[in-house]
């Protein structure tokens, strides 16, 4: 729906003035239209920006972005070099030398037992050596690092996670194992708690003496041998992650379980070995077996949330027929996008999703480029159009040259832009993360203080209270329950086809205070819609759409699958056709009872008119101005005589579009329009919905996936809660 950021640079609406490329101007430039819209530039601050060899003006940020990037499509390596060396590099990390070309990884890694072993894993990465950016996510167990190569690889990181006492590899078969070991883990301690608490009963319930000393001391000895496996084999994923978060010199969670767990046992193995005193077997079992069983329950959501999404993942990956030695061979073989390379062919059968960024070789046809500008009708492309990456090929084949792939593409420069704000922290996130370190240190040194102060009152409670202040203070219980409620909330949305980018989000969602809501494909159909039909001789309108939709029948284009649904919406009898002809990007011929007829552009369906063209052409053109109709939205039915009827398409209201707009005003949240669109349809359908604002200042039109973030990050600066609605 809307347009991806070019993977060359980047630019906000604060920095954009302040580039050599893209300069602010009053309204009085030399265009009077937006190079790339056509939009009046009367009354606007005008942006200019140097595409190719020369410079151009538009009306926004959103329009300069786009028609750079269908430059970029086409342009040729020293067009590129010269684009950079204008822009004077993109932006980078600090720590990244000037000129650097980061590359992104994503590692699997295994072993992470709560969030807070994403934590340790981002901090080791972020500090090695030419690491730009770092983010574990938990939920899919996987980190994802932006580094120079010319300071760091791929192993270097992986060794840095391992360093940190984790995972970063794993066959299926290892990965069974691995699971059935946790779960030998969580039953055994179960089971041994079981047993413990049943040998410690006799101590809670029996007066003193009534037990004889000898089968006190068998209890404490029996316990003993119980809880000993405990620790060695149901905690040990505990003392592992206490022993790297003291090498990482990062307190987490599990320190405080460990200490607690090793003071609870050596005073009770102490108790045992001078077969006098209280021991805390029962409560060292008790509290393992409820940490791991959490912990083993929490994993396994996530296991079944990460299924979805990684199913999801596969199914959106693109793929391409590659012409094996065009133009001699029409040969093609089946490869994934990212194998395609500059100066590859690939041939588009209609339908498809173009792979990769580049220019026809061959063919025409319409395509639709709603994720970029999110208008809903498609555009024409013939030889040496460019052509970007995620369009949908609607009518006919395209051979295409590749010019960028892989991650150079436009889509792909839009999938990280989405990766990257799903992986941003929210600033509370980030102070709750400081604040739980301190809050780890201020409970060692409670306990220590406890401990000194039991000393001086009573020493012989001096350890049991120290164990109850690290047991009682360790947040490892919400720690558990948060994560493991929302992965199980994130498997059910994505079972049901909603992928979550960023879990977080979910617990906002009751605070929200302001929802952006794109428009194509959110509040309007996806498609473009039969808005109207005006006969322009007399005549049944059932007929004429009847006859219509025979001729469009022919066609793959979606304002034929409009004018068909229309058609089937109001139950007419579609007639038969005879010699029915498809113009690529023009229309439709065929008889219909006997009469030859045209459907299409204005120009092509004129044609058939044995009339003087020029005047038939000038009546029409009356009709749809006063009409109020744009002809890039309008279809002609004609015949010999002259034209027959106009059908004019548009973007349709989605059935509860309106109900939504009305619930969420009631409920009082300040509701924005953000779209790629023109500012005429944007600004119409605000009207109709009753967003827009007397002073219009919630409705925005001609923007890009960055402006979008931009605009919603300012807003989160301000203070308020904001929801974005929609896929652009």
């Amino acid at each position: 729906m809307t347009q991806a950021p070019s993977p060359r640079k980047s630019k906000t609406p604060d920095d954009a003035t302040g580039n050599s490329t893209a300069l602010a101007a009053d309204a009085h430039a030399t265009a009077s239209h937006c190079e790339h819209c056509g939009d009046p530039l009367a009354g606007l601050k005008v942006v200019r920006r140097r595409i190719g060899a020369t410079e151009q003006s538009f009306c926004c940020l959103g329009c300069a972005f786009i028609a750079e990037q269908l430059y970029l499509a086409r342009a040729t390596s020293r067009d590129l070099a010269a684009l950079d060396a204008a822009l004077g590099g993109a932006r980078r990390a600090p720590d990244i030398p000037a000129g650097s070309a980061l590359k992104r990884e994503q590692i699997e890694v295994h072993g992470m037992v709560c969030a807070a072993c994403a934590l340790l894993i981002e901090h080791r990465l972020r500090h090695e050596p030419g690491v730009a950016s770092a983010h574990v996510d938990f939920g899919a167990r996987r980190a994802y690092v932006a580094f120079d190569p010319k300071q760091s690889s791929p192993a270097a990181l992986r060794r840095a996670v391992e360093t940190s006492g984790y995972r970063t590899s794993s066959s299926a078969q290892a990965e069974r194992k691995a699971h059935r070991i946790e779960l030998l883990r969580v039953l055994l301690a179960w089971l041994a708690m079981m047993q413990v608490m049943m040998l410690a009963i006799p101590a809670y319930v029996a007066a003193p003496g009534d037990i004889p000393r000898d089968i006190e001391q068998l209890l404490r000895i029996a316990q003993l041998v119980l809880t000993v496996p405990v620790l060695l084999f149901s905690a040990a994923p505990l003392f592992r992650a206490a022993a790297s978060q003291i090498r990482a010199r990062a307190i987490g969670m599990d320190l405080p379980i460990v200490l607690g767990l090793t003071a609870a046992f050596a005073a009770s193995a102490h108790a045992t070995a001078i077969a006098s005193g209280a021991t805390y077997y029962d409560s060292i079992t008790m509290f393992v077996a409820l940490v791991m069983g959490s912990r083993w329950l929490q994993a396994r959501a996530l296991a079944r949330a990460y299924v979805h999404i990684d199913a999801a993942h596969r199914q959106s990956t693109l793929r391409a027929r590659r012409l094996r030695a065009y133009p001699g061979s029409m040969l093609a073989d089946d490869v994934p996008a990212q194998a395609l390379a500059p100066g590859d062919h690939v041939v588009v059968a209609p339908g498809e999703t173009v792979p990769a960024d580049g220019v026809v070789a061959r063919g025409a046809s319409t395509v639709s480029q709603a994720w970029l500008t999110g208008e809903a009708a498609p555009i024409e492309v013939a030889d040496g159009a460019p052509v970007l990456a995620g369009s949908v090929n609607l009518e006919q084949p395209l051979v295409l040259e590749v010019t960028r792939a892989g991650e150079a593409t436009s889509l792909a420069a839009l999938r990280r832009l989405v990766d990257d704000a799903g992986r941003d922290r929210p600033r509370i996130v980030e102070t709750a993360n400081r604040v739980a370190v301190v809050f780890l240190w201020a409970v060692l040194a409670v306990t220590t203080l406890t401990v000194a102060g039991w000393w001086i009152v009573d020493p012989s409670q001096a350890l049991p209270n120290a164990i109850a202040v690290l047991v009682a203070t360790c947040p490892c219980a919400l720690s558990l329950a948060a994560p493991a409620a929302l992965a199980a909330v994130q498997s059910a949305l994505a079972g049901r086809g909603v992928l979550t980018a960023r879990v977080s989000a979910i617990e906002q969602l009751a605070r929200i205070d302001a929802i952006a809501t794109d428009k194509t494909g959110t509040l309007t159909e996806a498609e473009p819609a039969l808005l109207r039909t005006v006969l322009l001789r007399a005549g049944v309108p059932a007929n004429v759409l009847a006859v219509a939709a025979a001729l469009e029948s022919l066609s793959t284009h979606p304002f034929a699958r409009a004018l068909t649904r229309a058609a089937r919406a109001a139950g007419v009898a579609v007639p038969a056709l005879q010699g029915g002809r498809v113009e690529p990007s023009a229309g439709v011929e065929a008889v219909v009872d006997g009469v030859r007829l045209r459907l299409g552009k204005a120009d092509y369906a004129l044609g058939i008119v044995d009339a003087e063209p020029a005047p038939v052409t000038a009546r029409l053109l009356k009709r749809l101005e006063r009409e109020k109709l744009q002809a890039a939205s309008v279809i002609v039915l004609a015949d010999s005589a002259g034209p027959i009827a106009l059908f004019a398409f548009g973007e349709a209201l989605r059935p509860d579009a309106q109900a939504f707009v009305d619930e969420v005003r009631a409920s009082g949240i300040d509701l924005l329009l953000v779209s790629g669109d023109r500012r005429e349809p944007v600004a119409n359908l605000a009207r109709a919905l009753g967003i827009a604002a007397p002073d219009g200042g919630n409705v925005f039109a001609h923007q890009t996936p960055d402006s979008k973030r931009q605009l919603v990050a300012g807003m989160q600066r301000a203070g308020r809660v904001v929801a974005m609605l929609g896929d652009g």
